[in-house]
Formats: C-alpha cells, structure tokens, sequence
C-alpha cells in the first residue's frame, strides 16, 4: 500500500474511534484536513480496497471502519 493511503487508512480509524463512531463526520473531517471533498475520500477508500482488498495491513486498517463501508 502507498504511505498516503495507509496514512488515509489510519487517519480514519482514528478519527472514527475518537468522534464516537460517526463515519460521516469522520469522512467530513478527514476531508477538510487534506483539503479535499468527502465524495473523493470515500472514492479513496473504494479504490484502496479495491486495489489491496486481501492485503493483510489492508484489512488490519480496514477493520477499525464500518463493515458497511464502502459497499
């Protein structure tokens, strides 16, 4: 994985335990730190798991975010 999406990756699961568990608000916040949109972020995250889906640091990562996300 490139260090800016496991850099993505880990910055999610920190804001989604630390914001009690509002992805939304977490995909907003993480946006507005790397001065991009929500709709690109989430984009972000389905092509990263597209691309490294069986990755084991991947689904390590992967696992601090809600299952239903992204579909």
């Amino acid at each position: 994985m490139d260090p800016r999406e496991k850099e993505l990756l880990t910055g999610m699961g920190n804001c989604y335990a630390a914001c009690g568990e509002n992805f939304e608000r977490t995909v907003e916040m993480v946006a507005d730190n790397r001065h991009r949109t929500p709709d690109d972020v989430k984009q972000t995250l389905v092509r990263i798991r597209e691309m490294y889906g069986n990755d084991a640091d991947y689904r390590k990562l992967r696992a601090r975010l809600p299952a239903s996300f992204p579909c």
